[in-house]
């Protein structure tokens, strides 16, 4: 097996236990609901206003509070990206993702923002198979 694929069967799985902990461990459906909607949006939000200010949103609208999905989103990436040998930080030790984001250079930053899409494209595969729709959707 490739390096390759065990990098995404890693994504995948990860993604897949942050779905079914949103499936099995929350019971409001509105909170589900709009998880999803998050999840679904949030390649488009990165890829136009950047993965910074995306955090930035998603951090702001959660408000610290884990019973807002924007925060359970943020956690989820966050969770993912500071996983050991998912992402070399090098010296930027802070805790929020956030933080690290802003500590690092050009390079890096696009290369977190790949792996970011990356995972997320995972998330949105299966938030779109086991979350319930928005009627709107």
């Amino acid at each position: 097996m490739s390096r390759l694929q065990k990098v995404e069967q890693k994504r995948a799985a990860e993604a897949w236990s942050c779905i079914q902990a949103v499936s099995e461990d929350i019971d409001s459906s509105k909170f589900k609901k709009e998880y999803r909607s998050i999840v679904m949006k949030l390649p488009t939000l990165i890829l136009t206003n950047g993965l910074g200010q995306t955090l930035a949103f998603l951090k702001f609208k959660g408000k610290n509070d884990g019973s807002n999905p924007e925060e359970k989103v943020y956690g989820d990436l966050q969770g993912w990206l500071t996983k050991p040998n998912v992402v070399n930080w090098g010296r930027v030790t802070h805790k929020e993702l956030i933080e690290r984001i802003m500590a690092i250079d050009s390079t890096k930053y696009r290369f977190i923002t790949i792996e970011s899409l990356s995972f997320l494209n995972w998330l949105k595969k299966f938030a779109d198979a086991v979350l319930p729709k928005d009627g709107g959707e």
